[in-house]
């Protein structure tokens, strides 16, 4: 199977950045390459990222774990990774957001040089 295929496991950790949430998850819901599933972990955030992250949870794309006390950033990708599925994993943090293409360009470099 060729990696444009292959689904690509978006890892997000996120403490209080209810700020810039939304922006970094619409990032990769509008990326060209289509075939992602988004991991979103809660660091017992307290300001209001746990109401913006609740109007994602239907999407079927996009799985989000609340953590019940604050472990840091390095803890929530790791549980990140113990969730993902996929041989192709890339990291974004949650005050970043990711260019339309990012994926796929990623992709086709992987592809290109093996």
């Amino acid at each position: 199977m060729s990696n444009m295929n292959k689904t690509i496991d978006v890892i997000m950790p996120n403490y209080n950045k209810s700020k810039f949430i939304s922006e970094a998850i619409d990032s990769v819901i509008n990326q060209s390459y289509k075939n992602w599933k988004l991991y979103i972990i809660d660091d017992n955030s307290k300001d209001s990222s746990k109401k913006i992250l609740k109007k994602y949870i239907k999407n079927k794309k996009i799985k989000i774990l609340f953590l019940k006390k604050n472990s840091g950033p390095g803890y929530c990708r790791n549980l990140g990774l113990n969730k993902s599925n996929s041989r192709l994993v890339a990291f974004l943090d949650s005050d970043d957001y990711w260019k339309k293409n990012k994926l796929a360009s990623q992709i086709k470099f992987m592809q290109k040089n093996k």
